[in-house]
């Protein structure tokens, strides 16, 4: 009875999903916190390393998160752009896929 027990939790167990994130984990409260005037520092302090560091553009950052919702199937994918002034503080935010939140 025991084995029953045991090998059932198992199976269930392995049927949980969970949300699979791609990219940047980009919380709305954070990404709202990135403001004009914010140093390069403290947005990676607060976003992380960003997805995409491009040599031919050194003042610009992307973020990106993609993932799937288990429960529904929908996918979302969120981008934020980060452009740098010559000082290393940000210039412009471009934020997308975070309407609604």
């Amino acid at each position: 009875m025991r084995i029953m027990i045991m090998a059932t939790l198992l199976i269930l167990t392995g049927c949980v999903q969970h949300v699979m994130h791609q990219g940047n984990v980009l919380k709305p409260g954070l990404v709202a916190s990135v403001q004009e005037g914010d140093s390069r520092f403290r947005v990676e302090s607060v976003l992380g390393t960003p997805v995409l560091k491009d040599d031919l553009h050194p003042n610009r950052s992307i973020y990106v998160e993609s993932y799937k919702n288990p429960d529904t199937g929908e996918s979302f994918l969120r981008r934020v752009e980060i452009i740098y002034d010559k000082a290393g503080h940000v210039d412009s935010i471009k934020r997308f896929g975070f309407e609604g939140q």
